[in-house]
C-alpha cells in the first residue's frame, strides 16, 4: 500500500485465518450454528466450516453473502480481519 509500512499488511495466510475467525465470532455472537449461517448465505455447510477454520478463503462475492447474512457491511467484516490483537483488545475494553 502506498504510504503504509509493509509490516501493517498481514500476510495472506494470516488474513485467511483471521477472516474465518471473525466470521465464527460473529456467527457465535448471534447464537447461530454453522448450518444456519450457511443457509442464510446460501452456502454449503461443510464449506462454511472450511472458511471458519481458515482452510479456504472465499471469493469477494461469497464474502459479501456472508456479510449480508450476518447483517454487517462487507467493509466492516474485512476491517475486523485487519485489526491487530492489540486493536481487538482495546476495542473489547471500550465495550466494558
Amino acid at each position: 500500500m502506498p504510504g503504509s509500512p509493509a509490516s501493517e499488511v498481514p500476510p495472506p495466510t494470516l488474513a485467511v485465518g483471521r477472516f474465518g475467525a471473525v466470521v465464527r465470532q460473529l456467527r457465535e455472537g448471534r447464537g447461530w450454528s454453522q448450518e444456519r449461517l450457511a443457509g442464510e448465505a446460501e452456502l454449503n455447510r461443510s464449506y462454511m466450516g472450511e472458511v471458519e477454520r481458515g482452510v479456504v478463503m472465499p471469493s469477494l462475492a461469497t464474502a459479501a453473502k456472508l456479510a449480508a447474512a450476518l447483517g454487517v457491511p462487507l467493509s466492516r467484516l474485512l476491517q475486523h480481519c485487519e485489526q491487530t490483537e492489540a486493536d481487538r483488545a482495546a476495542e473489547a475494553f471500550r465495550w466494558l
